[in-house]
């Protein structure tokens, strides 16, 4: 194959590049996502979303990443509890190089499980609050640490929609990519596709550095996943739809 001029410098720029490997669709984007990208991950509800931020989170803390983890539809014993279905055990590394907020309790009015967060998002619709602990859990692990780079995740940014202003999310947004910027940082944002707030949809995608999307298409009658990756900066990926499915040990696509 020819390269021509632009190739070339597409090639050397990408491999100046260093990514962070999901486990999951490395195939897909040049072997994983570029340090210093906040990715949406958006999708059809009960496509699987839950579960690839599950695997992704597990997978950094068996390679020895810090993991920042914003809980928002569903509690930190939920979260732990149904992540062993796949065999991800997750309490050896809790408050070690994984850090769960449980926003979710306290958004339903209810009281966390574990009490030994020191770091604690009282309201979900304040996204001062939620960036401000997402910056104080940063600083404690470059303090203790000093890891070459951090992942985290929002599982998920619905219930904040219906909960903030649209001027509030753009905010903490621009704060987030900022922060991922300047520290190396990988987030995951978890969102429902199709939710009652179109444009907070089209803004958020236009933020991002990148896109991941989960579908649930039915063929013959019956419902198969597919997913895509679209628009990630700094990197060459597969553009087409490709098919995956959930197993016994968590998605695995199909190329």
């Amino acid at each position: 194959m020819t390269l021509f001029p632009d190739d070339i410098l597409q090639d050397r720029i990408e491999k100046d590049i260093t990514r962070v490997s999901t486990g999951i669709i490395d195939e897909l984007i040049t072997g994983g996502i570029p340090k210093g990208s906040v990715i949406l991950l958006i999708g059809d509800p009960k496509a699987g979303k839950t579960t690839f931020i599950s695997q992704f989170m597990y997978n950094q803390v068996i390679y020895g990443a810090p993991v920042i983890g914003i809980l928002t539809d569903v509690s930190k014993y939920e979260f732990l509890s149904n992540s062993l279905d796949f065999g991800w055990d997750f309490t050896p590394y809790v408050d070690d190089r994984l850090f769960i907020i449980d926003a979710y309790s306290s958004r339903i009015g209810g009281k966390p499980k574990f009490a030994f967060e020191e770091a604690t998002i009282t309201n979900v619709a304040d996204m001062g609050q939620v960036i401000s602990v997402i910056k104080d859990i940063t600083l404690r692990i470059v303090q203790n640490a000093n890891p070459s780079f951090i992942t985290g995740v929002i599982s998920s940014l619905t219930p904040l929609f219906f909960e903030s202003e649209v001027k509030d999310i753009y905010k903490f947004l621009e704060d987030l990519k900022d922060l991922a910027h300047r520290h190396k940082q990988v987030w995951i944002l978890e969102m429902n596709s199709g939710i009652e707030a179109p444009h907070v949809e089209t803004m958020v995608k236009a933020i991002v550095d990148g896109i991941i999307e989960l579908k649930l298409m039915e063929e013959d009658k019956t419902l198969r996943r597919y997913m895509r990756v679209y628009g990630m900066k700094r990197t060459r990926h597969v553009l087409s739809w490709v098919p995956y499915e959930i197993t016994s040990t968590g998605i695995q696509i199909k190329l």
